[in-house]
């Protein structure tokens, strides 16, 4: 025979069960989407996919050699990946260019030690919609999208390195 306080911790159960798949419901939606897989090419030659960056924090840049504020954003990416990578943060610059030398050029000039992939068709940037570049998307170690970022003003870099360090830090 059921008690009154077995029907009781019973329903407490169940409120406690239902409170705590909102809480881990709500704690998914707040990590974002995930982060859609490809594979491109870099200017080295080397193929890099993104889901081999599993359990690293990731910073696309998207980027085009016809983008006036591009370069500085890839300058800037490569201070921070000298800062940050050894702490798990990889850098990946998307090119959008059609014509792989540009984007060679460029790279080499600014001084990039980071891979270049070269989005030719652009069907990454397109999944992405990086429709105005730069366009910075931070990845967490889990693979969910968590920040985008356009071009940085100085409120924005601020915010950018609030992103990047929360990521890190988890």
């Amino acid at each position: 025979m059921e008690t009154r306080q077995h029907r009781r911790g019973a329903a407490t159960r169940l409120v406690l069960a239902g409170i705590l798949a909102a809480i881990a419901l709500a704690a998914t939606a707040a990590e974002g989407p995930a982060a859609p897989d490809f594979a491109l090419p870099s200017t080295a030659g080397t193929n890099f996919r993104l889901s081999e960056y599993r359990g690293e924090v990731v910073a696309l840049v998207f980027w085009a050699s016809w983008c006036g504020d591009c370069r500085q954003e890839l300058e800037r990416f490569e201070r921070l990946r000298r800062t940050y990578g050894s702490v798990g943060l990889t850098v990946l610059g998307v090119n959008l260019d059609t014509e792989p030398g540009r984007a060679t050029a460029l790279a080499g000039a600014a001084g990039i030690g980071y891979p270049v992939l070269l989005d030719e068709t652009q069907d990454v940037s397109r999944t992405y919609r990086a429709d105005d570049l730069p366009l910075i998307v931070l990845i967490d170690r889990r693979g969910a999208i968590r920040a985008r970022h356009q071009a940085l003003d100085e409120r924005e870099e601020r915010g950018l390195l609030v992103d990047l360090r929360d990521l890190i830090d988890e």
